[in-house]
């Protein structure tokens, strides 16, 4: 294919679609072109299309708390993996493929690299038919770093990810390439990461332009140690911490250091934080923290009172404790807290709260008016759905989650869906 790979796949060939995917490519950071592109698909009978590119340039410039998101989130997968154009696209060569979710902003864009050798070779053809910004790195050994070095198109990368991990010297290498010098987004893996990983990620020229950073280590607790070490001021927005086996004792350090100050969404999921770190998040109360995710770290009622009694859901947009097995006494609290006013995504997902946790949050004078309210798999009954039904602080509610709650009965689903209509899950 040639330049007009993009507007062929859609099965559009008209000039002017083609030069206004000329215009994506020389400017893949800019989202006019896109949207002017969107446009005029829908001036060539290709409506569903612009509304997905449309879309997806909607929610990159949305936080994830915000209608956009809830929306797609409850309502619209497929604008976030973009299924329904995936299986259009054409195969790639050998050692590359689509990644999972490859549409970045309406276009195809994030790949995933086995073969460098391939990619290099590649490289000037997939860059000149697609604005490629996503790279994820698999299997990439220290030989493999001077081949890519040699790639003349890596300034476009935003977002680098190293799914497996790697060794200090090989991370070393990697980071040091360059042409990554647009990269703003790092997600490293587990399984290869060595302690000194997360120190040579952390010391690499990358780190200060770093706005987002994932970092896993199945060995335990030491990138949060390091990160807790760093001196200057950070730039990072997203830091996911998701998976490497943290404690309170750990997690102490890092909450009030410069590195935080700026952290805007913070996963804490699948970590082994207990009671105690949920009493150390609400002790540190850090400054700039919007979403919080703490699935699958066992807080209890009692850390979950702790945080709600204290200033650290204050500017919460987002808090996510799915997965806790969180009774009745965790919703009271939180229904309880002056604090919760301010969310807009509430997801307590696989707990089991029960009618009275529904009851609490159905009741709460401080909710304000949440987006989202996830109350899937709670052991939810009657007497909850109905108090929900009846609840007068949910009426922007964009989605009410009850699924896998098998006890509520056909009266009170029809409740439900007076109140709610579609905006409710059953």
């Amino acid at each position: 294919m040639g330049h007009s790979a993009f507007p062929e796949f859609l099965g559009v060939t008209m000039s002017v679609l083609d030069a206004l995917y000329q215009a994506i490519l020389a400017a893949p950071a800019d989202d006019t072109p896109r949207l002017v592109y969107a446009d005029a698909l829908e001036d060539a009978g290709q409506p569903e299309r612009a509304a997905f590119v449309r879309g997806q340039v909607e929610l990159a410039r949305s936080a994830e708390w915000e209608p956009a998101w809830v929306r797609a989130s409850y309502h619209d997968r497929p604008l976030i993996s973009g299924s329904a154009w995936t299986l259009a696209l054409p195969e790639l060569a050998d050692g590359i493929r689509w990644d999972q979710k490859p549409f970045r902003r309406g276009f195809p864009a994030a790949i995933q690299v086995r073969d460098i050798g391939a990619f290099v070779r590649e490289a000037d053809d997939l860059f000149a038919k697609y604005p490629i910004d996503s790279l994820e790195l698999v299997g990439t050994r220290h030989q493999d770093v001077a081949v890519l070095e040699r790639c003349r198109w890596l300034g476009q990368i935003a977002r680098l990810d190293v799914p497996e991990g790697a060794g200090r010297p090989l991370v070393r290498r990697l980071l040091a390439v360059p042409g990554f010098e647009g990269v703003t987004d790092l997600q490293i893996g587990p399984t290869l990461s060595v302690e000194e990983t997360a120190q040579a990620v952390l010391r690499s020229r990358l780190f200060p332009r770093l706005t987002a950073l994932g970092y896993r280590d199945e060995r335990g607790r030491v990138v949060a140690e390091r990160l807790s070490r760093v001196a200057g001021p950070a730039r990072l927005r997203t830091l996911d911490l998701s998976g490497n086996r943290l404690t309170a004792d750990a997690l102490a350090p890092l909450l009030p250091s410069p590195v935080m100050a700026g952290v805007e969404t913070f996963d804490l999921s699948d970590n082994r934080l207990g009671p105690d770190g949920a009493r150390e998040l609400a002790a540190a109360q850090p400054p700039a923290l919007r979403a919080l995710r703490l699935l699958r770290t066992v807080p209890g009622d009692a850390g979950v009172g702790a945080m709600a009694g204290n200033g650290v859901l204050l500017g919460l947009r987002l808090l996510d404790l799915g997965g806790n097995n969180l009774g009745p006494g965790a919703a009271k609290a939180l229904a309880a807290a002056p604090a919760v006013g301010g969310l807009r995504v509430l997801d307590l997902t696989h707990n089991r709260l029960g009618d009275a946790g529904a009851v609490s949050l159905a009741r709460c004078p401080h909710l304000g008016e949440p987006l989202s309210l996830d109350l899937a798999d709670n052991e939810v009954g009657d007497q909850g759905a109905v108090a929900l039904a009846q609840s007068p602080n949910l009426a922007g509610l964009l989605a009410l989650n009850l699924r896998m709650n098998p006890k509520i009965g056909p009266s009170a689903r029809n409740r439900l869906l007076d109140r709610f209509g579609p905006r409710v899950l059953l």
